[in-house]
Parts: structure tokens; C-alpha cells; sequence
């Protein structure tokens, strides 16, 4: 869509202003939404618990858990995360 389309549709006539607005909209969009998610997997070791995360990770999304539901079927369940919590750890790890 062009410009002039949008302006049309919006019935805007100042030039200047959309695009004000545009470029607001589209930095709003980015600032929202990362630029690089990757993906990884670790498998969950009996006694185990920390896990290694990757030297470049800033910000850790979601953890899933993958199971078998009641129907036999496997599925990937949300574990909620908890933030702003004190290390309690009684073994020193």
C-alpha cells in the first residue's frame, strides 16, 4: 500500500503527519518485538537443578516441558516463570 493510499483511507491531507505517524507506528512495532529469538532444548536430568543457558542469551522467553496428556498424545505444557526471587539454595550450588 502507498502512501497516498493510506492517506486517502485515513483521510489525513498533511503529508508530513502521516508520515510522523508511521514512523512512530513502526518504531512502537520494533520496540515491542525481538529482533533475534532463537530456540534451544535441554533435557531435564534426574537430581539436576541448573541448567547451562548460552554465553549470549539476554532475555529468556518461555520454558516449555514436553509430556504425554491423559490422551497419549505429546504435548508441550507452559511452566509460569517466577521473577525477582531470592536463591535459597541450602546446598551452596
Amino acid at each position: 500500500m502507498k502512501l497516498i493510499e493510506i492517506m486517502q483511507r485515513a483521510n489525513f491531507d498533511d503529508l508530513g503527519l502521516t508520515k510522523s505517524f508511521l514512523k512512530s507506528a513502526f518504531l512502537e512495532i520494533q520496540s515491542r518485538y525481538s529482533e533475534k529469538v532463537e530456540q534451544g532444548t535441554a533435557t531435564i536430568e534426574t537430581d539436576q537443578r541448573y541448567y547451562t543457558t548460552p554465553p549470549v542469551m539476554i532475555n529468556l522467553l518461555d520454558v516449555r516441558v514436553k509430556y504425554r496428556g491423559d490422551d497419549g498424545i505429546t504435548k508441550y505444557r507452559k511452566i509460569p516463570r517466577i521473577s525477582n526471587v531470592q536463591d535459597v539454595d541450602q546446598d551452596g550450588l
